[in-house]
């Protein structure tokens, strides 16, 4: 059946349709529409008032504070790091069977912190156990890292208990947590310090104050420098700690002395990092310029503070940990806002000389380098994880492949901890393949058992070695005899 044009038209509801024939002024419009989408520009709409007013001032501040930190990266020399660092550090108050004791060796023995790994040659763990110390702290992250060659243990006299002169003696820096905001021990801490001759830096971190007044804080500064005679020291104060990873959040760092006595975190006393504070304490064990100060940080999750503003610049500009770390406990907001009110009074703000050509040239190529080097960084650690993802899961697989043949007596944890070095070379030839790079099985395996053969060779003779050198009073400690009295004879 077909219709007619009329009759299809006729079926439509009044005002569906409606025809305009092509006129003289359909060329007008058109030329006039064109010229206006040609001022909006490319968006094809007016852009002039995209932004709110408290946005445009957003965008301002943060234009304002980058401009500053781009100022202060050009003219400020590097970071100047603590003479008397010394080689070897203690670290004490940090309980092994919790994450941060993990953690806070993990910052000392960083490899992208050379400041640090490269400084210290031994590290002793003050533990109320040695045996619970050694179990929880001694594994196979410890072996990879080299942590293992560094790592030694001395034990506390009784449960909580600060390491004493004798323990302390030949070590140069001490690395001191007090949990639950107890004060009271940072005097304790101070007077084992000075009696301890080659103690040269103390970094005390205290967590878990966010029930603390600011004036109990100022009377702990004050203490500090009036008994802290023989040593330099760093005091940083923090409240909860959560389970956040570093990084994670920007934060704010404040002189003990600016902060406001019924309220030293804020109105709103949130928690902090555990592994920023711990980042932040270790950095600033380094820094010369912390030595003597006593702060409080705080967690900025706010994307519009200034705290956060002048974190995100630092690393958008390229600021390693240890630059920021010192920015903000040199400087931090308060620097910020005092640049900006000598601006205001009238007087002018000290700029660095305008750089040659040669000199931007150099400056963007180290800019450029320091970019391509934190990528590969944050490549690597991504590959890191995932092997060890991998190594985790193939060697979960031969524990159960192993278990159904016959009963082990160990258990998974264990039997993945052994044949660990075994999972991570399995876990590298499938990353390799799954990311289509060459792989020669065969030769590379034959090349892993003989690394394995000598390295256990290597361990062999180097525990050989110990025994031999091992004295009877070694082996058989002799009985301690005390006098044994009856009704006083």
């Amino acid at each position: 059946m077909k219709f007619g044009l009329a009759a299809y038209l006729t079926l439509l509801p009044l005002g569906a349709h409606s025809f305009h024939l092509p006129t003289s002024t359909s060329s007008s419009t058109t030329r006039s529409t064109s010229t206006q989408l040609y001022q909006f520009g490319t968006l094809g709409f007016d852009t002039a008032n995209l932004y709110s007013r408290s946005e445009e001032e957003q965008i301002k501040t943060r234009n304002e504070v980058m401009s500053y930190l781009s100022e202060i990266a050009q003219s400020s020399p590097p970071v100047v790091l603590r003479k008397h660092l010394g080689s070897t550090v203690v670290i004490s108050g940090f309980n092994p069977e919790e994450a941060a004791s993990q953690e806070i060796l993990a910052f000392l023995n960083n490899e992208f912190s050379p400041h640090l790994s490269d400084t210290f040659g031994k590290i002793i763990a003050h533990v109320d156990d040695v045996k619970v110390g050694k179990k929880r702290l001694i594994g196979r992250n410890a072996r990879y890292t080299g942590l293992l060659d560094k790592l030694d243990f001395t034990q506390s006299e009784s449960e909580g208990a600060l390491p004493t002169v004798a323990q302390l003696e030949g070590v140069s820096s001490w690395v001191a947590h007090v949990a639950g905001g107890e004060l009271s021990k940072l005097e304790d801490i101070v007077t084992v310090a000075e009696g301890a001759e080659s103690v040269k830096n103390v970094a005390i971190l205290v967590s878990g104050a966010q029930n603390v007044k600011g004036g109990e804080l100022k009377k702990v500064e004050e203490m500090m420098k009036s008994k802290a005679t023989t040593f330099e020291y760093t005091l940083v104060v923090v409240p909860e700690w959560n389970d956040e990873p570093e990084a994670n959040c920007a934060f704010g760092i404040v002189n003990v002395t600016d902060v406001v006595d019924d309220a030293p975190f804020g109105e709103v006393v949130g928690s902090f990092s555990r592994e920023e504070s711990l980042r932040i304490i270790t950095e600033a064990l380094a820094i010369d310029k912390a030595a003597g100060k006593c702060v409080v940080a705080t967690a900025a999750p706010d994307a519009k503070s200034l705290e956060t503003y002048l974190v995100q610049g630092m690393r958008e500009i390229g600021f390693d940990r240890l630059q920021e770390v010192e920015h903000m406990v040199t400087r931090g907001v308060k620097g910020y806002n005092e640049m900006l009110a000598t601006e205001k009074e009238g007087v002018a703000w000290e700029k660095a000389p305008e750089p040659t050509d040669e000199e931007l040239a150099l400056e963007a190529a180290s800019k450029e380098e320091r970019m391509v080097l934190m990528r590969q960084k944050r490549q690597d650690a991504e590959k890191e994880e995932e092997l060890k993802v991998l190594a985790t899961e193939w060697a979960k697989r031969e524990f159960l492949r192993k278990s159904l043949k016959r009963r082990i007596p160990i258990g998974e944890e264990e039997f993945i901890e052994i044949v660990w070095d075994r999972a991570m070379f399995e876990a590298d030839l499938k990353y390799r393949t799954m990311m289509g790079l060459a792989v020669n099985e065969s030769e590379e395996r034959a090349q892993f058992k003989e690394d394995q053969k000598a390295r256990k060779a290597a361990a062999y003779k180097k525990e050989q070695d110990r025994w031999n050198n091992l004295s009877t009073e070694d082996i058989e400690p002799p009985e301690q005899t005390t006098a044994v009295t009856f009704g006083g004879m």
